[in-house]
């Protein structure tokens, strides 16, 4: 089977670190279950629990019939786990980021973002009506300069918290002093969560920063495994936007069974963090490698490291190398502008074979 046809196919079985696919498993080193808990005992209880109590289907937004105490309860643990006010819960992370920006305050009418945001960033900023200015990636003099441009009023400033595949994390420190009193510092940490800061939480952790004035946007579906969004940060934000934002109060929010299963995941980061250490154990083994092959990595060790060749054939050669030994690193091209690029996720359920295995096949494939 090619390699472009391997990456089609859908895979008709999996566990927390491989899948099957025709006729084969194969290691997954793809995806972003990056602890392991879409698969967790405890996890796959808590959904198999509320399908009993809910069945499937919220079937109805929550502003009608649709909100189930498991939502209330998955916002109260989401408010616990990141140390804040309040959280509201959404179908999925690309529309956290509608929800914050539809519910901007009025007197919000310049946002400042980074040139490499995501595009459900850039989306979000554009459906908000609020004038965009850019600011260079990642630059924080670049964003002080924007922010000096403007005269009066507040503004907010939209950042992914992690981009994992340009292997840079946002200078959130930096970018919360730009602020004025009522600016807001919006902070998609979908690839942060539950990998960086001390205890998992994410961007702003490791950042070491707290103030109301930050807002936390996020999935649920990579490293806690399961499927939704939220918005996290003061209870004014919070509130504002549930009676505000038409993308939250139009929508049918995810099954409670999943929100019971995210509440539960959420409980075993605090309960299992050798988990996180796992993955890191790999990430650093890992980032090793790369070195010694003169690869680029990030400042900060991430689960996810971008192969990025200088020809697509070259990097097709990489992928087709590892598929041979059973080993599926998806080679991805995404809308993103840069061109294609292997993608490896490293799980903390990966077994030190499965990492040694990859080693030799990325030295083989790269000699």
């Amino acid at each position: 089977m090619s390699a472009k046809a391997t990456q089609r196919r859908a895979y008709s079985s999996g566990t927390a670190t491989s899948v099957h696919v025709g006729n084969r498993d194969l290691v997954l080193f793809g995806g972003c279950d990056y602890l392991g808990l879409a698969h967790h005992p405890r996890v796959i209880q808590a959904l198999q629990e509320g399908l009993h109590c809910f069945g499937v289907s919220a079937s109805g937004s929550r502003a009608t019939t649709g909100n189930a105490t498991a939502h209330d309860e998955l916002e109260a643990e989401l408010a616990r786990f990141f140390d804040v006010e309040a959280a509201l819960l959404v179908p999925d992370g690309y529309l956290s980021n509608i929800v914050m920006a539809q519910s901007l305050p009025e007197d919000i009418e310049i946002v400042l973002l980074d040139r490499e945001s995501h595009v459900s960033i850039r989306d979000a900023v554009r459906i908000s009506g609020c004038s965009a200015r850019e600011y260079a990636h990642v630059a924080v003099r670049s964003a002080r300069q924007c922010a000096q441009d403007l005269t009066g009023g507040p503004f907010a400033i939209f950042t992914d918290g992690v981009f994992p595949v340009l292997r840079a994390v946002a200078p959130l420190a930096e970018l919360l002093q730009l602020l004025p009193q009522t600016g807001l510092l919006v902070v998609d940490d979908c690839h942060g969560v539950g990998v960086l800061g001390a205890r998992g939480r994410g961007s702003v952790e490791h950042a070491g920063i707290a103030d109301p004035r930050i807002v936390i946007t996020g999935t649920l579906s990579k490293a806690l495994g399961c499927f939704g969004g939220f918005l996290a940060g003061s209870a004014r934000v919070v509130e504002r936007a549930r009676v505000q934002a038409r993308a939250f109060i139009a929508s049918t929010p995810i099954p409670p069974a999943l929100a019971r299963a995210a509440s539960a995941a959420l409980r075993v980061i605090d309960d299992e963090p050798e988990r996180l250490a796992r993955a890191r154990e790999h990430t650093s083994r890992l980032r090793v490698l790369f070195a010694r092959l003169g690869l680029p990595v990030s400042v900060t060790p991430l689960p996810v490291l971008a192969l990025q060749l200088p020809s697509h054939a070259r990097m097709q050669h990489v992928h087709e190398t590892l598929l041979a030994r059973g080993l599926l690193v998806p080679f991805v091209e995404y809308p993103d502008g840069l061109g294609g690029y292997l993608r490896i996720a490293l799980r903390a359920d990966h077994e030190d074979a499965h990492v040694d295995a990859l080693i030799e096949g990325l030295m083989e494939a790269l000699k």
